[in-house]
């Protein structure tokens, strides 16, 4: 992608956002849950349990 910034060519996952983004293939939605931010260990853990590690996006929608 070319960024209107400056016109350089980069990838969408590259860039710096403000908040936590992610750009998957599948995700894992809770909706309403009631607490604040998964801790580390939590994160660990399920990705732990996906084979894969995992990053928290939160979405208010």
């Amino acid at each position: 992608m070319v960024v209107p910034c400056c016109g350089a060519a980069t990838s969408l996952d590259a860039l710096e956002y403000d908040w936590p983004c992610g750009f998957a293939r599948f995700e894992i939605a809770i909706w309403n849950p009631g607490r604040a931010w998964f801790s580390d260990e939590e994160l660990t853990a399920i990705g732990d349990a996906l084979g894969h590690p995992v990053q928290q996006v939160r979405a208010h929608i």
